[in-house]
């Protein structure tokens, strides 16, 4: 059975193979052929994904470990 990739935007069952590569400085996409949408596949490995300051007085992530 061939794998089915379901698109964000348009929710419809796409084949990877049918999808074309796009690429920018910051991440990797698939462009649906059925709504002609990016898709993100992955950041470029110089980016990380953002995590969000903590609270005002919320302990860090390190500190909770510590």
């Amino acid at each position: 059975m061939p794998t089915r990739f379901i698109c964000p935007h348009c929710h419809s069952p796409v084949a990877p193979a049918a999808m074309e590569f796009a690429s920018s400085a910051r991440a990797y996409y698939r462009v649906c052929p059925v709504c002609d949408e990016a898709v993100l596949v992955a950041l470029a490995p110089s980016l990380a994904v953002a995590e969000p300051p903590p609270a005002s007085g919320a302990p860090t992530a390190r500190e909770c470990a510590a």
